[in-house]
């Protein structure tokens, strides 16, 4: 994670500040022409507010999503490293947020994939967990790649990543839960990747052996026609005003 996409956190700060300036610049381009119409001072101002706040909250809503997947971090650390205390909600309530969090990026980071693999792991979803640790170990492998581009969410997640890193003391339990959960992905990411692989062998075979057995068995004819049956020796059920007929004569006949 120390070196995930250089040149790090340098290069990803200067590209976002020349984004913003850029925006500054039209913003100002914008003013400038609407001064340039002679459009009224307020109505200028208005504009330049509107443009400010739809920044501000554009911003904070990128802060917001990247914060989701620490936050995840440190939810799966706390059910991985103490799993026998937790009730069942909690593990669904951290899977639920791995989910969102993988959706967030086109590119997950191979931390975040590997986590909510060994969430659904520890509830013996091995279908989902091959899914999300052979995923994890995928992008260990590209991540230091020079044809791997990353998305910008990627980018955000890596500035924020570093900020953490770089303040340990003011982020320490998020520091803690991504050092916890790393060990745990360099110590048990390829064992449990392979016996959740067992797992799904076992249950492919046990249903494969269950089909033949199945297969094996008599079949009942279903009241299907026999080809060995003469069509002459079945006889066909009597209408059924014969059969209302009968039961009145009955009927009358007993009372």
């Amino acid at each position: 994670m120390k070196r995930l996409f250089q040149p790090g956190l340098e290069r990803v700060m200067n590209r976002d500040s020349g984004m913003l300036a850029q925006k500054l610049v039209a913003l100002m381009l914008v003013v400038a022409m609407l001064a340039a119409v002679r459009v009224p001072a307020l109505i200028i101002v208005a504009i330049v507010g509107v443009g400010v706040l739809i920044m501000i909250a554009v911003r904070r809503s990128q802060r917001r999503k990247t914060d989701q997947i620490f936050a995840f971090y440190i939810a799966a650390d706390e059910v991985l490293c103490d799993e026998e205390r937790r009730y069942r909600f909690e593990v669904a309530d951290a899977i639920k947020a791995g989910e969102k969090v993988v959706r967030l990026l086109p590119d997950p980071p191979p931390l975040s994939s590997f986590a909510l693999g060994a969430l659904y792991y520890s509830v013996d979803d091995h279908n989902a967990a091959v899914e999300h640790l052979g995923l994890a170990a995928e992008e260990q492998i590209l991540k230091d790649s020079i044809h791997k581009k990353p998305s910008r969410q990627l980018r955000r997640y890596v500035a924020r990543l570093r900020q953490i890193e770089r303040a340990p003391q003011r982020f320490a339990r998020v520091n803690a839960a991504i050092q916890n959960l790393e060990r745990l992905h360099r110590e048990t990411g390829a064992r449990l990747l392979a016996e959740s692989q067992r797992h799904l062998k076992k249950l492919v075979e046990a249903y494969a052996n269950a089909t033949t057995e199945q297969s094996k068995l008599p079949q009942p004819d279903g009241g299907m026609i026999s080809p060995s049956r003469q069509l002459n020796s079945i006889t066909a059920p009597p209408p059924i005003s014969q059969v209302l007929n009968e039961v009145y004569q009955e009927e009358a006949t007993s009372s």
